[in-house]
């Protein structure tokens, strides 16, 4: 399985997405940001920019409401095999966080980048879990060899699930 993500206004977002209406989209903002993203089986996106991912674990289904936070971890090459397995090991710990409804391990194609897509219930679920001891336990960015280069820092985007009419 793959996820697609692309951003625009959500004007544009929609003249693209009615396109295929056998697809299942899921709208969200940041700030004045809009993305969208599907799941799906083909490898190729419909979207002509934006990036694609494997999924390498899932749990839950991605739901029209909530708060989403996507952490983007680069990996070093010689490092990917042992960063993955390290992270299946700790996601089923992960997945049993109270209000998390929907869980993705990802593989962005063609690049040494990895997220960890989460979505809770609400914003005040996220929070109280990063301020929990399980937090330690459940911190895959403490997995990763990181890149010694500064642009290659890992980085949190946070988001607020858009209704189908907003």
């Amino acid at each position: 399985m793959y996820m697609f993500m692309t951003t625009g206004t959500v004007r544009f977002l929609k003249t693209v997405t009615d396109q295929f209406p056998k697809l299942d989209f899921h709208y969200m903002k940041s700030g004045s940001a809009t993305l969208v993203l599907y799941e799906g089986k083909k490898k190729k996106s419909i979207f002509v920019s934006g990036r694609s991912y494997e999924i390498l674990y899932s749990n839950g289904a991605i739901d029209k409401k909530g708060f989403v936070t996507m952490e983007v971890i680069p990996v070093l090459d010689d490092t990917m095999p042992v960063f993955e397995e390290q992270t299946m090991r700790v996601l089923p710990k992960l997945e049993k966080q109270t209000g998390l409804t929907a869980l993705r391990f990802l593989k962005q194609i063609k690049s040494n980048r990895y997220m960890i897509f989460l979505q809770w219930e609400s914003e005040r679920y996220y929070t109280d879990w990063k301020n929990s001891l399980h937090y330690s336990q459940t911190n895959i960015l403490s997995l990763a060899r990181l890149p010694a280069y500064f642009a290659e820092r890992p980085f949190t985007n946070t988001y607020t699930m858009l209704k189908e009419d907003e």
